[in-house]
């Protein structure tokens, strides 16, 4: 049985997220299976929305086009989702989407666990001098205390 049988990848669409999912392609080397593609979407993004010049529209435009802003917000990463899924089933992987809306860091733990899956492959951007000063905190840092399951915790490249 492969160690890895079953694989976590979140994703944010991220140049780094891109990164982590090249590790993700090469577990099917060590006879990986299954991966669980994750795209949460942060509830700031329907309520901070984007526009091709935000400065065009007026607060009460923007407020009357909410629900039809979340719809386009939900359809654009949906079709991004595909496309990535697309690429793992191009590889030999199952796949499985799930799109949240969320905390990130919540929301990966949770599903992790409900999945019941072997690893969960993370980006990390690491820190600068301040920010380890003033402890902030990060997905990958939160998921790692929180998982029930191994994290591989991939860097950016230098």
């Amino acid at each position: 049985m492969p160690l890895f049988k079953k694989v976590l990848y979140p994703t944010d669409f991220s140049e780094l997220s891109n990164i982590a999912k090249n590790y993700v392609m090469k577990l099917k080397e060590a006879n990986t299976q299954e991966v669980i593609i994750l795209h949460v979407i942060h509830p700031l993004e329907f309520s901070l929305p984007q526009f091709d010049d935000p400065f065009a529209l007026d607060v009460a435009t923007i407020y009357a086009n909410i629900p039809e802003i979340e719809k386009e917000v939900l359809k654009r990463h949906e079709e991004i989702l595909n496309i990535v899924a697309e690429e793992f089933k191009n590889q030999g992987f199952s796949v499985k989407k799930v799109m949240t809306i969320g905390d990130p860091k919540e929301e990966i733990v949770r599903i992790a666990d409900e999945e019941k899956v072997n690893v969960i492959v993370i980006g990390y951007h690491g820190k600068g001098l301040l920010e380890r000063i003033l402890e902030m905190g990060s997905t990958a840092k939160t998921v790692i205390k929180k998982a029930k399951c191994p994290v591989l915790v991939i860097k950016k490249e230098v």
